[in-house]
């Protein structure tokens, strides 16, 4: 039996997609799942389309999701401590270069990485930086 597109928005319209958002993210974890583990780009516009929805609502929605990932993205986690939460200069230039290029990676906000006397901490995919500033991102975003 292979797996359709079209008859997985069926049925999570009867679940209640996109109103019940718990059937909308069941409806993308099934289709990371049939992807291989990662959500393909163009995927969104059929799936936004077929509910009345914005495609940045759905990027919103993944963002908002850490099981969830999109392929061909990277993963931002920024902490968001009370030492390194106050590098709001960090946060804004990730911010602004998310928007510029918003398939390119993801930000998450976590709570203290309990590495305070390196900070402003963050990692991406999954390796730790410490004392990160707007050249150390840059590199990061260069090597992608």
């Amino acid at each position: 039996m292979s797996w359709s597109l079209e008859e997985a928005i069926v049925h999570y319209r009867s679940l209640g997609a996109p109103g019940e958002q718990s059937a909308l993210v069941g409806l993308l974890r099934e289709i990371q799942r049939e992807n291989g583990g990662e959500i393909p780009g163009g995927i969104l516009e059929p799936v936004a389309a077929a509910y009345g929805l914005k495609e940045s609502f759905l990027l919103a929605l993944i963002r908002r999701i850490p099981s969830l990932r999109l392929a061909n993205t990277h993963c931002l986690e920024l902490c968001a401590g009370p030492n390194c939460g106050r590098q709001a200069a960090l946060a804004a230039f990730a911010e602004e270069a998310r928007r510029e290029n918003p398939g390119g990676f993801t930000i998450k906000y976590v709570p203290c990485m309990r590495m305070c006397g390196k900070g402003p901490n963050l990692r991406w995919d999954g390796v730790l930086y410490h004392r990160a500033d707007e050249a150390q991102l840059r590199r990061l975003m260069k090597k992608r």
